[in-house]
Parts: C-alpha cells; sequence; structure tokens
C-alpha cells in the first residue's frame, strides 16, 4: 500500500537520470475535515516545535526538500481519521502544550470514538517508518551520484594528467628542435664568413699575381725595346 501512495521524484535522481531537486508530483491527500481542526490559540505558547536550519544548507534546498517530504506524507494519508489528521490539528495550533494534545485528542474521538493514545502511537510508526524508508533510498541514491562525480571527476584528472605530461614532452621536443636549429643558423653564419674571407684573400692574390707577372713581363719588354 505504502509504494502505491508514494508518488515521490528522486531528491537526486529524475526519470532522465539527471539531478533534480525539483519539488514531487504527490498523490492528493483526502483533505481533513473542518471538524478535525480547532482555532489557533491567541495566547503565548511556552512549548514550541523546533525550527532549526542548519548552516552548511541554503534555505532554498531545504524549503524545497522539506516540502517535498510534507508532500510525501500527506500522499501517505489513510481515509478516515487517524494520526495524520491528529498532526494536521496540533501543527495548526502552532503549540506543544501538554493542554493541546488534550484538546486535540477530545476533538478527535468527537469524530471517532474509536482514537485513542495506543492507535495514534501505532498508526504514527507507520507515518515514521514509511518516511524512513525515503529518507534511507534518497540518502543511498545522493551517496552513489556524489560517489559517481567523484569518479568521473578522478578520471578526467588522471586523463588531463597524462595529455599535459604528454603535451610537456612534445614541448621538450619543439624547444630541442629549436635550439638545434639556432644552432645551425650560428654555425651556418661563422662557415660563411670564414668562407667569404678565404674568397676575400684569394681575389687579393689574385690582384697581386696579375701585378707581379705584369711586372716582369713590361720589364721584359722594355729591356727588348731598349736593348736590341
Amino acid at each position: 500500500m505504502a509504494k502505491e501512495k508514494f508518488n515521490w521524484k528522486g531528491l537526486f535522481i529524475n526519470d532522465e537520470g539527471e539531478v533534480s531537486d525539483s519539488k514531487p508530483e504527490t498523490v492528493e491527500s483526502k483533505p481533513a475535515s473542518s471538524s478535525n481542526s480547532f482555532p489557533k490559540s491567541s495566547s503565548k505558547s511556552t512549548s514550541s516545535f523546533p525550527n532549526t536550519n542548519p548552516a552548511s544548507v541554503s534555505n532554498t534546498v531545504l524549503g524545497s526538500i522539506v516540502s517535498m517530504y510534507e508532500s510525501g506524507f500527506d500522499s501517505l494519508n489513510k481515509p478516515g481519521y487517524d494520526f495524520y489528521e491528529f498532526f494536521k490539528a496540533i501543527k495548526a495550533v502552532g503549540s506543544n502544550d501538554a493542554s493541546v494534545y488534550k484538546m486535540a485528542l477530545s476533538m478527535a474521538q468527537g469524530v471517532d470514538s474509536k482514537v485513542t493514545k495506543s492507535k495514534l502511537l501505532t498508526q504514527a510508526d507507520y507515518y515514521i517508518k514509511e518516511i524512513e524508508k525515503v529518507h534511507k533510498n534518497y540518502e543511498s541514491q545522493g551517496n552513489a551520484k556524489k560517489a559517481s562525480i567523484q569518479s568521473n571527476q578522478n578520471t578526467n584528472k588522471k586523463n588531463l594528467t597524462i595529455e599535459i605530461s604528454d603535451l610537456e614532452k612534445q614541448l621538450i621536443n619543439l624547444q630541442n628542435q629549436i635550439s638545434n636549429k639556432k644552432n645551425q643558423l650560428q654555425s651556418g653564419d661563422t662557415n660563411l664568413m670564414s668562407e667569404v674571407a678565404g674568397i676575400d684573400q684569394k681575389i687579393v692574390a689574385n690582384d697581386m699575381a696579375r701585378t707581379k707577372i705584369l711586372e716582369t713581363i713590361n720589364t721584359v719588354v722594355d729591356g727588348i725595346k731598349n736593348n736590341i
């Protein structure tokens, strides 16, 4: 019966398998009869229900999930008067005083004479167990989702680390190639300068050899002219 009544969407995983924090669709519950409730007390209550929000959870997230649980609680409501209507009556007053409980029980018995303290506690145990089942299920889903995200992140980090290492190796290789090319360039300039210097020496020597041989030839020519 509980499985049929619960129609809560996954807290962490919806029908498409994505993360979800949307409010669930619930089976419309039977509204409590007006005779099952009483006016809010105008006097200040000496005892109230706890309403503490942990600092680690945002009000938006907490409000959404609290609303989901309240809707789920509503979906569990059974026909007739039981703990659900009693709970709603107490919550409507907003007081946790003993007099409120006595008044609520008296009014409940006016609606259904079979309502007793023992029955209310037994019925409350049913609601508590059903909510605990849902809590355990969603806690399991949340932990599984978190583990999946962390596992994916670890895999991504490992892959990125490998890629970075490969790129660094490629970078070192490129830097070595650049260094070699610079050395070749510098070496080429040195060899060129040496080769050009050798050619310049040959050009100068060529001029000097020409001058020297021509001077000798001209001396002989002049000797022929003057002595023969």
